[in-house]
């Protein structure tokens, strides 16, 4: 999935490190002729990549960033309750990672890049602590499978 570089950090062994916008880290290196990127070799070239996109396959595997923290939570929904959005594809806001939290019955989760996931409490597949990851910027939706009681949380980076 495409993402932005919004800054540049050294690892602990001085390599160079993209942050970005999902808010996955990731390397970048100048290694002709593996990888050729004389722009890192400057501060100067760094800043002209700044916004520039980068693949990130952390987000194709639904992997989550360390130290998000929840700023919202919707209220519960059931079967009966679900706000239509939520029944088509949509997406969350850039930077902006879900959880979908299932607490009695069953979810099924479905992106649009086919991967589908039936959520139960304590067991998500796609999964954070048994719930749904829902990648910024990723269409999706949900479809309740009978009775079900599950919640949204939207989680990013503290401040």
């Amino acid at each position: 999935m495409q993402r932005h570089i919004t800054s540049f950090t050294r690892d602990a062994e001085g390599h160079w490190v993209a942050r970005l916008d999902c808010h996955h880290p990731q390397h970048v290196r100048h290694r002709p002729p593996l990888s050729d990127r004389p722009w890192l070799t400057t501060e100067a070239g760094r800043a002209s990549r700044i916004g520039a996109p980068l693949d990130c396959l952390r987000c194709d595997d639904f992997e989550w960033p360390a130290g998000l923290v929840c700023v919202h939570s919707t209220p519960i929904f059931d079967a009966r309750r679900v706000p239509a959005g939520l029944l088509r594809d949509h997406t969350t806001r850039q930077g902006t990672w879900g959880r979908i939290v299932v607490l009695d019955g069953a979810l099924d989760y479905v992106t649009a890049v086919g991967r589908h996931w039936r959520l139960e409490p304590g067991r998500g597949g796609s999964g954070v602590d048994g719930a749904g990851v829902v990648v910024p910027g990723m269409k999706h939706h949900v479809a309740p499978v009978g009775d079900v009681r599950f919640r949204v949380e939207f989680h990013r980076p503290p401040g």
